[in-house]
């Protein structure tokens, strides 16, 4: 008995780390670029599937639809395909992994001002749209 009760906690153990939390689709293991290099590539033309890695910044408050990376080559707004998962607010400064399509794209003033209201701004600071690039992710995997 005490055997059996030793090996069901060492299971329980085992199933606890290789667990990590995930949403959406499984993310690949391959290695990942970071926001500077996935921005360079979609600037050189890049229409690939990527694995990007990096910590997030916000988060949208609304719902938890998108969620943002910062870097001083830019910012990336990442979305999840077909708008079929989401993520908790608390995931904000957490190390991630996401897969998917990057583009770089000029957002309507309308759609400007919302997403900066999604993220807890003031609409009414937009005065013109936002460039931004964005990242439609299949999955999203969270590292830490």
């Amino acid at each position: 008995m005490k055997n059996l009760v030793v090996i069901a906690s060492l299971l329980l153990l085992c199933s606890s780390f290789s667990h990590a939390e995930q949403y959406g689709a499984a993310v690949g293991s391959g290695p990942a670029k970071s926001v500077p290099d996935a921005i360079a590539a979609v600037d050189a033309g890049s229409q690939d599937v990527m694995l990007l890695e990096a910590e997030v910044t916000s988060v949208c408050q609304a719902k938890g639809c998108w969620l943002g990376f910062s870097s001083d080559a830019g910012d990336v707004r990442v979305t999840f395909k077909d708008y079929g998962f989401f993520v908790p607010f608390s995931i904000r400064g957490k190390q991630v992994r996401v897969e998917g399509m990057m583009e770089k794209t000029e957002l309507s003033l309308e759609d400007s001002k919302h997403l900066i209201e999604d993220a807890g701004g003031d609409p009414a600071t937009v005065t013109e749209p936002i460039v931004e690039y964005q990242f439609v992710a299949s999955g999203v995997q969270v590292l830490s």
